[in-house]
C-alpha cells in the first residue's frame, strides 16, 4: 500500500499530460459526481442496458454479477437474501436508493429488501471498500447504491410464467401532467415453490414526480410473503415483510459561491415471522421506522480544489412483541476535499463525525488518490475507517436458536487498498486491486457447541485480505466481463463456533455477457463459481434469449441450467433448473453508443 501512495506522489511531479477521458460518471465513490478519469475508488457499475439483456428478475440476482459481492440467497429470485462485500458480514454492507439509506435497524437480513422493481433501476453502483467517511454506519465492506429511472414518457408491460407455478407481471407508464413529469410502475410475482415450505408472493409499487423546479418526490412499496423453511433453523418457518419508502429531494441550487442539494425521507419496514408453522405459536411482529434528512454544499477553492461539506440527521424506532420498543437518534457532519496535484493526480481527503444517542460518537477519516501513469494506466489507492452499530435483533432478540446481547458495542474497521486500471484500447478495461480490512469488536452469533443456542457477542478482531481482477470489453452491441475475487479472513483463536463472520466465499469467479445480435436477437449469459471457506463449491449458469418483433420482445430464461444442488446459506436449499418464458411490450430508448 505504501508503494502505491509513493507512486502517486511521483506522478504528481511528472511532466503534465492529458489522461484519457471516459464518458461515464460515478456518484457513489466521492462527495460529488466524478468522471472515471478522476475516480480514486474501486466501483463496479451495472447499467440499464446490461440489466434489460441479462437473466435477472431482482436486484439480488443482478448483484451476483459482481464477484466481490457475495449474494447469499435463501430462495429464488432474491426473495430473501443477504449482501456481503469483500468478505464482510451481511450487516457490514450499506444499501442506498438514490443515496438514501435503507439499512434496517431491526436486522441486516432486511437490507436486501430493496423496494425498487428491477425495471425501475437506471443503474447500480457498487463501491468496494470502506465508505463511512461519506455515508456513515454500516459501510465497512462496501456500498450498494441503486439509482432509479427518472420520471418521463413511457409505456411498457411484461408477463411471464414458468415452472413451479411461477407467474410474473410488470407494467409501467409515465408522461407529463400539469407541468410535471410523472411515472408509475407495478411488479408482482408468485410461485408454489420448488419444494415444500418455499412458496412465495411479492408485490412492488413505485411512483415518482419530477416538478418543473427540479424537485423530485418518489415513493415505493414492497410486500413479500414467503415460506422460510430452513432459513434460520430446522423448522417450517414462514415470513412476511413489507416496506414503504418516501423521499423528497431538490435539484442543485446556487447559494452564493456554494451549490447545494438536499434530501429528506421516511422509511418503514414490517416483519412478521413464525419460526415453526407446524406448531401453535405467536408470530414475532416487528415494525421499524426511520427518518432521515441531509444537506450537501459544494464550492471551488481555486482552480484545482473543490470542497464538499454536509450534515445528516436521522432516527430509528422499533415496535416489536419480541424485541420490545426502542429508539435511537443520530447526527453527523462530514467534509471531503478534491485536490488536483498537477494534471495527472487527484487526492480526496475526507472526514465524517457521527453521534448516536445510544452508542456515542464515531470518527471516520479517509484518504484516496488516483493518478495516470501515461495515457493508458491509472493507479489508485485509498484508506479509511468505518463503523457499524448493533441492530435491535443483535441486542434484544430471543428464539429457540438465537439470543441477543443488550450490551454490544459498535464494530470498527480500518480498510486500505491499492490498484491499477489498464485501458489498452478503446472499449477495453482491465483492473487489479489488493485490499485489507482490520475489523475490531466484530459482532457475531457464537456458541461453544451445537447443544446450546447462538449468542450475539463482540468476538474481537478479524483481518480480511483479498485480491480482485477484472477484464471488461464494451462493444456497441453490449458488454463482456470476467471477474475474479480471492479472500482470506483470520480471527483470533477462539473455541467458539461462528455463525456469520467466517462464512464467506474464498474464491469467486463471474463470467457474463450481454449482447445485441443481428436479427433483433438479444442474449444474456452468466456463469458463476463459488468456493466457500468450508470447502463447499458450486457452478451456476443462467441464460436469457430474446427476440424483438415490432414493439414486442419474446424471451426465454433459465436459471441454474446445470441443475446443481447447492446451498448459499447452510440449511436453505437453492432451486435446481428453473425455466420461464414471456413477452414484454414497449420500446426502450436506444442505449448510448460505446465510444
Amino acid at each position: 500500500m505504501i508503494a502505491a501512495w509513493a507512486a502517486l506522489l511521483l506522478l504528481a511531479q511528472a511532466v503534465p499530460g492529458q489522461a484519457p477521458v471516459e464518458e461515464h460518471v460515478v456518484v457513489t465513490a466521492h462527495a460529488e459526481e466524478v468522471p472515471y478519469q478522476t475516480l480514486a475508488r474501486t466501483v463496479v457499475v451495472l447499467t440499464r442496458d446490461e440489466i434489460r439483456r441479462l437473466p435477472v428478475r431482482s436486484i439480488a440476482e443482478l448483484l451476483a454479477y459482481v464477484s466481490s459481492v457475495d449474494v447469499r440467497s435463501r430462495g429464488a429470485f432474491g426473495v430473501q437474501a443477504d449482501f456481503a462485500v469483500r468478505g464482510s458480514t451481511f450487516g457490514q454492507t450499506l444499501v442506498l436508493v438514490d443515496g438514501f439509506r435503507i439499512n434496517d435497524a431491526q436486522s441486516g437480513h432486511h437490507n436486501a429488501d430493496v423496494p425498487v422493481p428491477i425495471g425501475e433501476v437506471e443503474r447500480i453502483e457498487v463501491l468496494l471498500g470502506a465508505g463511512s467517511s461519506l455515508y456513515g454506519a454500516d459501510a465497512l465492506g462496501g456500498i450498494v447504491n441503486v439509482i432509479t429511472r427518472r420520471a418521463g414518457p413511457r409505456r411498457d408491460a411484461s408477463v411471464s410464467g414458468g415452472q413451479y407455478g411461477l407467474v410474473e407481471v410488470d407494467a409501467g407508464a409515465g408522461g407529463a401532467f400539469h407541468g410535471a413529469d410523472q411515472s408509475v410502475a407495478v411488479s408482482a410475482s408468485r410461485s408454489g415453490g420448488f419444494e415444500p415450505g418455499r412458496a412465495f408472493r411479492t408485490v412492488s409499487l413505485s411512483a415518482r414526480t419530477m416538478f418543473a423546479n427540479g424537485t423530485r418526490l418518489w415513493g415505493s412499496y414492497l410486500d413479500k410473503d414467503f415460506g422460510a423453511r430452513g432459513f434460520y433453523g430446522p423448522a417450517f418457518s414462514t415470513e412476511r415483510t413489507s416496506q414503504a419508502l418516501f423521499v423528497l429531494d431538490g435539484a442543485t441550487r446556487a447559494i452564493g459561491p456554494w451549490k447545494g442539494t438536499w434530501q429528506t425521507g421516511y422509511r418503514t419496514h414490517g416483519d412478521r415471522f413464525l419460526y415453526d408453522s407446524t406448531r401453535p405459536g405467536t408470530p414475532s411482529d416487528h415494525r421499524s421506522h426511520a427518518v432521515q434528512a441531509s444537506v450537501r454544499l459544494q464550492r471551488p477553492l481555486g482552480e484545482r480544489t473543490r470542497l464538499t461539506v454536509g450534515v445528516d440527521a436521522g432516527a430509528d424506532r422499533i415496535r416489536s412483541n419480541a424485541l420490545g420498543n426502542h429508539h435511537l437518534a443520530r447526527g453527523s457532519l462530514f467534509a471531503e476535499l478534491q485536490q488536483h496535484l498537477g494534471a495527472r493526480v487527484v487526492v480526496y481527503p475526507g472526514l465524517r463525525v457521527d453521534r448516536y444517542s445510544t452508542f456515542g460518537g464515531a470518527v471516520s477519516p479517509s484518504l484516496s488518490a488516483a493518478g495516470w501513469a501515461g495515457a493508458t494506466v491509472k493507479l489508485r489507492a485509498s484508506a479509511g475507517r468505518a463503523f457499524r452499530v448493533p441492530t435491535f435483533t443483535e441486542r434484544f432478540y430471543v428464539d429457540p436458536n438465537n439470543r441477543g446481547t443488550p450490551t454490544l458495542v459498535p464494530e470498527r474497521a480500518w480498510s486500505s487498498e491499492a490498484g491499477l486500471d489498464w485501458l489498452p484500447a478503446r472499449g477495453w478495461v482491465a483492473a487489479a486491486t489488493i485490499f485489507r480490512r482490520h475489523d475490531r469488536d466484530t459482532i457475531d452469533f457464537v456458541r461453544p457447541s451445537k447443544l446450546v443456542p447462538w449468542q450475539a457477542a463482540n468476538v474481537g478482531r478479524v483481518t480480511t485480505t483479498g485480491t480482485e481482477l477484472t477484464v471488461e470489453r464494451r462493444l456497441a452491441a453490449g458488454i463482456l466481463a470476467a471477474r475474479y475475487t480471492w479472500l482470506d479472513a483470520a480471527s483470533a483463536a477462539t473455541p467458539l463456533l461462528s455463525k456469520y463472520v467466517l462464512e464467506y466465499a474464498r474464491q469467486s469467479v463471474g463470467l457474463s455477457a450481454s449482447l445485441a445480435l443481428p436479427g433483433a436477437v438479444q442474449i444474456g449469459q452468466r456463469v458463476d463459481y463459488k468456493r466457500r471457506r468450508d470447502g463447499r463449491e458450486y457452478w451456476v449458469a443462467d441464460s436469457r434469449l430474446a427476440r424483438r418483433i415490432g414493439a414486442a420482445t419474446f424471451f426465454v430464461e433459465g436459471s441454474n441450467l446445470l441443475d446443481r444442488r447447492y446451498q448459499e446459506i447452510p440449511g436453505a436449499d437453492m432451486p435446481g433448473r428453473w425455466i420461464r418464458a414471456g413477452i414484454a411490450i414497449g420500446r426502450e430508448p436506444a442505449p448510448p453508443p460505446v465510444r
